[in-house]
């Protein structure tokens, strides 16, 4: 940990322990970059002090000290620990650690939130706002607790906190075997188990802000007995074959499906326009990739 030379250095570009080994591997693809000032103190009354507005902001630019790019917040050794707790508790004598190195350099969720955790957002100049999430829930699960914040072993973050019952139903049938079956005939009998699935359906904007194209982010983390969280992946995709799930995988628990993913049966049963799914009015439309020439003249 150093701080920066104001007279010389200007930028300071870290790779974290994950990066590393992407780089390694060659599958290095920097795509977003984020901007954070979680260490300048704007306003200084909330520390007892009193500043004449003139003079705020040659401290914050010129006479406070700036802490360089942390590319890791956890020491090895915790790391490695971490690791091996894992590779003793869930992975059979069989298997091949190697095969889970990104178990080891992932930085731990509980870590995330410590430092540079709200990256400062982009609002929409014709705003005066900051961005905002609007959040309504459309199918018939209703929201059974909340909480404005996130208590993560004693530091509070600004992560809302939304508890949502979703029940599915299991029950016998009779008769030959429908779609909804999850099991053979019982016994020997006509007699079948059949499952009654439900969904989740949300409606998620960001207000304030440029409504453009995949500008979200889903990532699914799983809630342990100890009270810690547990990133998941998605499944990889492959062209040529099938690729089932395992217990890292969000795919393994739940299928997520965005815009027009949703099934058509879902779309009627919640009597939802198509067209309010395809666009919104806000939303800047782009429906195609316009710099590729597939199956296009050229001009």
């Amino acid at each position: 940990m150093e701080f920066f030379n104001k007279k010389e250095e200007v930028l300071d570009f870290q790779l974290t322990e994950y990066g590393k080994y992407l780089m390694s591997l060659g599958i290095l693809r920097p795509a977003y970059y984020a901007f954070f000032d979680d260490d300048i103190q704007y306003d200084v009354s909330g520390s007892g002090y009193t500043e004449n507005q003139n003079n705020a902001e040659p401290r914050i630019q010129s006479n406070t000290p700036r802490l360089k790019v942390a590319p890791t917040r956890t020491g090895a050794e915790t790391r490695v620990n971490s690791y091996l707790n894992i590779v003793t508790a869930s992975w059979s004598p069989n298997s091949d650690p190697a095969n889970k190195v990104e178990d080891f350099l992932v930085e731990a969720f509980e870590e995330k939130g410590r430092i540079n955790s709200y990256p400062i957002g982009n609002s929409s100049l014709s705003s005066q706002y900051n961005a905002a999430w609007s959040v309504e829930i459309l199918s018939k699960p209703e929201v059974s607790s909340s909480q404005r914040y996130l208590d993560d072993g004693g530091l509070i973050e600004n992560i809302p906190q939304i508890n949502i019952d979703v029940d599915y139903e299991t029950f016998f049938r009779e008769g030959a075997l429908t779609s909804d079956s999850i099991s053979g005939y019982v016994g020997g009998a006509t007699r079948f188990f059949a499952l009654n699935e439900k969904y989740l359906m949300l409606e998620i904007l960001e207000n304030n802000t440029e409504f453009e194209k995949e500008n979200f982010e889903i990532e699914v983390y799983q809630s342990g007995s100890d009270g810690k969280y547990t990133q998941l992946a998605y499944t990889p995709e492959s062209a040529t074959e099938f690729i089932s799930p395992s217990l890292d995988n969000v795919e393994y628990f739940m299928n997520i499906l965005v815009d027009d993913e949703i099934p058509r049966e879902v779309i009627n049963e919640l009597n939802i326009s198509e067209k309010a799914i395809a666009t919104n009015a806000s939303r800047l439309r782009l429906n195609r990739d316009l710099y590729s020439t597939d199956n296009e003249e050229p001009c």
